[in-house]
């Protein structure tokens, strides 16, 4: 629920847990996966808070680095644009101004809950790519896209087995064309290195899901993944398209 003066859902997530941790214990734990891109961003953004809301504590004077901040740790996010925002009395639910941490429901029922499991299959798409517009485009819709494709993967490198947050990205079978683009089936989470790799065809991945390591990369450590199997998603909806990734042969860098 984004706050006021919005106040719309932009998103959701898996809940894992509730930490009370000091600003300095969750910058160290969590980095910029606290929503800021240095330590001195987000110490500036509390002490910025404390100082704005100080008086509600009799004026005390409170240091950023040890205040204690209440972390809720989630996974396989989804932050949808501005356009999707949901407006919850539009979903029969209400969330009263005064809700700062949580609200439960007791209904079984997600009115949010979005069914991704009859996914469209995902064909090639024709349309050429549009060089000016594309950083523009591909930005659109692309936290959705990693969420679910890190979602589907169990948030682990299809090819290496990584876990390490910061290291995974959503790599486009196809490259990006269009928002269609953003299809699950289009889709392979890669540890940033393999994902280069990828990119620049000296990795190519078949139709059967089996790893070609081009002979050009000589270092033991990539060539062990030759002709190896990449790990699928659990639900066969969300394996990567059989004919997608045979557009990337031609490609290959044998």
């Amino acid at each position: 629920m984004l706050k006021s003066p919005i106040r719309k859902i932009g998103g959701f997530g898996e809940f894992v847990e509730y930490k009370n941790l000091t600003a300095n214990d969750a910058w160290t734990e969590f980095g910029n996966r606290n929503g800021r891109e240095s330590k001195f961003d987000f110490l500036s953004s509390i002490q910025k808070y404390i100082d704005r809301n100080s008086k509600n504590v009799g004026g005390i004077k409170l240091e950023a680095s040890s205040y204690k901040l209440g972390s809720i740790v989630l996974k396989n996010c989804e932050f949808w644009n501005e356009e999707d925002y949901k407006v919850p009395d539009d979903y029969g639910v209400s969330f009263p101004k005064q809700v700062v941490t949580v609200k439960y429901f007791p209904k079984i029922y997600d009115p949010f809950y979005h069914i991704i499991h009859f996914a469209n299959k995902f064909t090639i798409i024709e349309e050429p790519r549009d060089n000016e517009r594309r950083l523009v485009q591909i930005r659109n819709g692309q936290s959705i896209f990693k969420g679910r494709i890190l979602k589907a993967y169990n948030n682990k490198c299809c090819v290496t087995g990584e876990t390490i947050p910061e290291l995974l990205e959503a790599a486009h079978i196809q490259e990006y064309r269009n928002s269609n683009s953003h299809n699950i089936q289009n889709g392979l989470l890669l540890r940033v290195d393999i994902h280069r790799l990828y990119d620049n065809n000296l990795i190519f991945i078949d139709r059967y899901f089996i790893i070609h390591v081009s002979n050009y990369i000589k270092d033991e450590y990539y060539r062990q993944f030759n002709l190896k199997r990449i790990a699928l998603p659990i639900n066969e909806y969300e394996h990567p398209s059989a004919e997608v990734l045979e557009l990337r042969r031609n490609e290959f860098r044998p």
